[in-house]
């Protein structure tokens, strides 16, 4: 039985062809694996860490009944911010207040000239969501700052507007540009005041750049007349399980205040929703990927078996038991699945580091269209060692329960048909 390992590596080396067309196949369905794995974690990871890091925060406390109106953009539904100072000053998280209100974005024709600033080739008014930060308060919090790629950041009492660049590009404003929010009072009173376009970001989560308007809270507070009370506080206990945990804890203690807590899977529902859709839909690639790549080694392992029928009729002839001429083909298998495991790993971490370090631009789909997911142009793959291991084990245990199915059938036959085998 010893005997058995070497016996298959002389019988590898003697068909080289046919165990580099086995192992092949084994590489490339490997290679897709690796690949395909890659990219959709590195889907969802990057949207998420987008969604938390510009969007929604670890969460949100607001007014109780406010998130069941979210869409209509509730001021009534607002709350003073210091009630949440003695539960705030028991944690590490950072907090943001923001009110959250709808209107029109009025912009008209820019035809002076005198002042060097050229926007708005024609005059409109779109219905939108405005946000009023607190410059500071909200930079610990998200993120936003750092995306700024033109003009300034927002400043306390500056009567300024922060737009995303894809919502800029598509009404033709440029820093300097002046509109006109036209709202209502927590009251329900008409308002309109002007702002200047201070910045445009463009930021790595698509919702923003696609709709956001930020102005500064005071502002807003003093237009609105919220008399301090904001729709909103957003709070940041970190990307980890353990910041999650933490947030669950405060919203617990907020709801003892009267107001509702939200965590960030509830705020980004649509992006939750199409993360589980395509959990079920990218397991079926998987598992279609895992088939065909089963096909090929099946034919493959199949026509090596066969072509081996009489040999096999011989060696039983000479004595050689089922139960060896079975191990010594496992054995082979095994060395195929090895070889060929070996060489798909190879190859899929030598395609995948380009995607985990450059990524892959796709901007161009993602400009007008909305998917649901929060990333905007480069889309990366990441390391996923447990499935590369996966992967390996997977191409072995494939190949060696192939050839077991195989050579069961041919070991039916009796010795004379073996030897008369065609």
């Amino acid at each position: 039985m010893s005997l058995l390992p070497v016996m298959a590596a002389k019988n590898l080396a003697r068909y080289k062809k046919r165990t580099m067309i086995t192992a092949s196949a084994i590489a490339y369905g490997l290679l897709m694996f690796i690949i395909m794995r890659s990219i959709l974690l590195g889907i969802d990871s990057e949207s998420e860490r987008n969604l938390r890091m510009y969007e929604t925060a670890s969460g949100r406390i607001t007014a109780p009944g406010y998130w069941e109106e979210k869409d209509l953009l509730p001021l009534e539904n607002s709350f003073d911010p210091q009630v949440l100072d003695s539960l705030l000053t028991s944690t590490t998280a950072s907090a943001s207040p923001r009110i959250s209100f709808g209107g029109n974005l009025v912009f008209y024709q820019d035809t002076d000239e005198s002042d060097g600033i050229e926007s708005f080739p024609e005059d409109g008014s779109i219905p939108v969501k405005f946000v009023a930060i607190d410059p500071v308060q909200d930079s610990d919090v998200f993120g936003l700052d750092q995306t700024l790629v033109e003009g300034q950041w927002l400043q306390d009492g500056e009567y300024g507007l922060v737009m995303g660049h894809w919502l800029a590009e598509d009404i033709g404003a440029v820093v300097g540009s002046t509109v006109v929010v036209d709202t209502h009072t927590q009251d329900g009173y008409a308002q309109a005041f002007d702002l200047t376009v201070v910045g445009i970001v463009n930021c790595p989560n698509p919702e923003i750049s696609r709709n956001g308007l930020f102005l500064p809270l005071s502002v807003a507070d003093e237009y609105l007349e919220m008399d301090g009370d904001v729709t909103e506080v957003n709070l940041n206990f970190g990307l980890s399980d353990e910041g999650d945990a933490s947030f669950a804890a405060f919203g617990a203690a907020a709801a003892d205040l009267g107001l509702e807590a939200l965590d960030w899977p509830t705020l980004g529902a649509d992006f939750v929703a199409i993360s589980q859709a395509k959990a079920g839909s990218s397991a079926m690639i998987i598992i279609l990927i895992l088939v065909i790549a089963a096909v090929g080694i099946s034919n493959t392992m199949l026509m090596a078996v066969y072509e081996r029928v009489r040999e096999l009729g011989m060696l039983r002839a000479l004595g050689m038991r089922d139960r060896e001429i079975r191990g010594l083909f496992l054995w082979e298998s095994a060395g195929i699945g090895f070889l060929g495991s070996i060489i798909g790993v190879i190859f899929g971490m030598v395609v995948n580091w380009p995607l985990t370090r450059f990524g892959i631009d796709y901007s161009f789909l993602l400009r007008e269209s909305n998917f649901g997911y929060r990333i905007q142009g480069q889309m990366f793959g990441v390391w996923d060692f447990p499935s590369i291991l996966a992967a390996f084990v997977m191409g072995v245990v494939m190949t060696v329960f192939v050839a077991a199915f195989s050579t069961h059938r041919i070991l039916r036959l009796d010795i004379p048909s073996s030897l008369r085998f065609q």
